[in-house]
């Protein structure tokens, strides 16, 4: 392998010390379109059409397209695309939220709409080559700028104004490319091993998930009378079960239209709104969540939150859960989720928590989805959701068993889970080095090259 030394001179610059034939300009010199964004209005969402994506789909560098909002018409699209149409080798930049400064490449010919939190950046390749810029702006030195110019308080965000005078270092095209062979071939492999311990995740997730459906079909009692329950989704239940739609035991609402709300309406106070992206380990993380007005707040009090609600998601990734614990003076409901409580007490927060995010539920949606990709978790099938219900003290005594057996699952997670963000850190930290000429790869020698 290629060992790889510093440059043999460097200068001083306005980013730091940078190799001395390189250069420093803002982005939009190397840009072939100004940036833009999508359209700030939230349009209907439906089970097919156009992809429409968001921020939450901008992953691990690359946009994940399993996380998209949903669908929107043709002829939605087609009044979008007047104003962004991406393309491939476009670069997204997430512009407001939680993962303010994430950013993804377009790397396939795919026909989809973007949503106002992202920004598109198009290179001009007689400048600068799509890869390069794409690595400058996912490095820590392009971050920094960044997260330094952002506007603070509960909700982050950068304009595109101010996105277009950042910086980056800008050697020649052939040097460009040099670097981005190396990023390419290394940061492959970086990837390659998160991949593998994403998988990891995933099995781990899915023993959990079944350790929760044992319990709470089977109860915690190993010699109790079973009986079939005559759902197809549920199985055998303890005889003494009964099985109840969620429409008799449960109120539930979302949000029905925004009455013309804009995302640049967000504001730094004010009650919280809360989406799906805001779910984190079975909470509401009230730190990531929008703020919006007094007015806004005060048009939808149907969706206005409780503690101990639970939330679940209805559109792009359904069916990830929440409960509303510690809530903040007031908060209400984005679209693309339910919020639901008891409205006879025949069951504890914790149980339905754990229902929810049982097999019981997924395959549920399975079954109402008929083989096709549901994007949409109408109203209507979920209030149609059967589910099993013991007593109030089996609920209770459930409950605290599943916490206690998910535990160690739990744990696992987080031991992988950082060492993917160890692996993340040493991808930025390759990056940074590379693009800022910390190390010279000139003469690295790419696999190919040394088979040839």
């Amino acid at each position: 392998m290629t060992e790889l030394k510093p440059y043999f001179k460097y200068k001083d610059s306005s980013l730091g010390k940078i190799p001395e034939k390189w250069m420093v300009v803002s982005i939009k010199r190397v840009l072939a379109t100004k940036i833009t964004d999508g359209p700030h209005e939230t349009p209907s969402l439906r089970e097919e059409g156009i992809p429409f994506i968001s921020a939450e789909a901008i992953k691990n560098g690359k946009i994940d397209f399993d996380l998209m909002r949903g669908y929107i018409s043709r002829e939605i699209h087609n009044i979008y695309k007047k104003k962004c149409l991406p393309q491939k080798h476009d670069i997204f930049i997430v512009k407001s939220g939680a993962t303010t400064g994430n950013v993804a490449m377009v790397e396939m010919e795919k026909e989809f709409n973007i949503w106002s939190p992202l920004a598109l950046v198009r290179a001009n390749s007689q400048k600068v080559l799509p890869k390069y810029l794409y690595f400058q702006i996912s490095s820590l030195v392009f971050r920094e700028q960044v997260e330094t110019r952002w506007n603070y308080g509960t909700q982050q965000n950068i304009g595109m104004n101010i996105l277009e005078n950042l910086l980056i270092t800008l050697p020649d095209l052939k040097e460009q490319k040099k670097i981005s062979e190396y990023l390419n071939e290394n940061t492959y492999r970086i990837d390659s091993l998160i991949t593998d311990k994403e998988r990891l995740i995933k099995l781990l997730e899915e023993k959990r998930q079944a350790v929760i459906t044992e319990i709470v079909t089977k109860g915690i009692d190993t010699d109790v009378k079973m009986k079939d329950s005559e759902i197809e989704w549920i199985g055998e239940i303890p005889a003494h079960w009964k099985t109840v739609k969620i429409k008799y035991t449960t109120y539930v609402k979302g949000r029905i239209g925004w009455q013309g709300l804009r995302s640049d309406e967000f504001t730094d106070v004010g009650p919280h709104l809360v989406t799906g992206t805001d779910f984190h380990k079975g909470l509401v993380d009230w730190s990531s969540c929008y703020r919006i007005s007094e007015e806004r707040y005060e048009e939808a009090p149907e969706i206005q939150l409780e503690n101990n609600d639970v939330l679940i998601t209805k559109d792009g990734t359904i069916g990830k859960i929440a409960i509303v614990k510690d809530k903040p003076e007031k908060a209400i409901l984005n679209s693309g989720v339910f919020v639901t409580r008891p409205i006879r007490g025949e069951y504890i927060t914790e149980f339905i928590y754990w229902v929810l995010n049982s097999n019981i539920f997924t395959n549920y949606m399975d079954i109402m989805s008929s083989g096709t990709t549901v994007r949409h978790l109408y109203q209507e099938t979920f209030n149609n959701f059967i589910y099993p219900l013991p007593n109030l003290d089996e609920q209770m005594e459930m409950s605290k068993l599943i916490t206690k057996a998910t535990k160690h699952l739990d744990d696992l997670l987080s031991k992988v889970k950082e060492q993917i963000s160890k692996l993340k850190e040493y991808r930025e930290s390759l990056i940074y080095e590379a693009v800022t000429g910390k190390i010279d790869v000139r003469d690295y020698v790419t696999e190919t090259e040394e088979v040839n």
